[in-house]
């Protein structure tokens, strides 16, 4: 998976999937088509780009439009491209008519506004799940992916028997009235899928379950 830079984050949403991430680079794929650019989140991708009054973003109105535009003239291309061919030229120029969106997408000021936008996810997390500072700086330094936003949170257990008793069942390693649950180490199971990586013990023993 290559670098993915914040584009936008929806306005006035509680969705989890509110913000918005994309390549910023032109692609081209399997030697005979340029990839469009698809939003992606830690939990979807997607080509549902938000009108710009509905959303928050480093990029002007012009350049978000421009953004836009390019991703459909790029699409438009088709397959079958060969290097070289007069469509491939018209997709490298493409890709340079909006290469300085895409450096706005990576810049010193898009990195101040992303950190601006963080502070406030975070804070949507410190609330709904009743997390300290210390809790959310653990959970974003430890994520692994690129994301930085509520949606790496998908689920906080009670405890590490809790997580391991629901995941259990939700993996369907045991089943629900099967002799086996009688014997089955939910702790142990716990402990094991924080060491596999996708969890995290907080603090007060609640167990953090992340989205990849």
């Amino acid at each position: 998976m290559g670098y993915k830079a914040f584009l936008y984050r929806q306005k006035d949403n509680d969705d989890r999937d509110c913000c918005a991430y994309i390549e910023p680079r032109l692609r081209f794929e399997c030697d005979h088509y340029f990839g469009s650019l698809i939003l992606h989140g830690a939990c979807y991708s997607n080509s549902s780009y938000l009108p710009y009054g509905e959303i928050e973003t480093v990029l002007t109105k012009q350049e978000y439009q421009r953004l836009l535009a390019f991703n459909k003239a790029i699409g438009e291309l088709g397959y079958g491209i060969k290097k070289g061919d007069d469509r491939y030229q018209v997709g490298i120029a493409l890709g340079e008519s909006i290469q300085d969106v895409f450096d706005k997408l990576c810049s010193d000021d898009a990195q101040v506004f992303f950190e601006k936008i963080q502070e406030r996810e975070k804070e949507f997390l410190m609330d709904k799940y009743r997390l300290s500072e210390e809790d959310i700086e653990k959970i974003f330094y430890e994520y692994g992916l690129g994301y930085q936003d509520r949606s790496i949170v998908s689920y906080i257990f009670g405890s590490v028997y809790d997580c391991g008793y629901e995941e259990a069942y939700a993996l369907d390693i045991i089943s629900k009235n099967n002799i086996s649950e009688r014997y089955f180490d939910f702790e142990a199971f716990g402990e094991d899928l924080i060491e596999d990586g996708n969890y995290i013990e907080l603090g007060d023993g609640r167990v953090v379950s992340l989205n990849y």
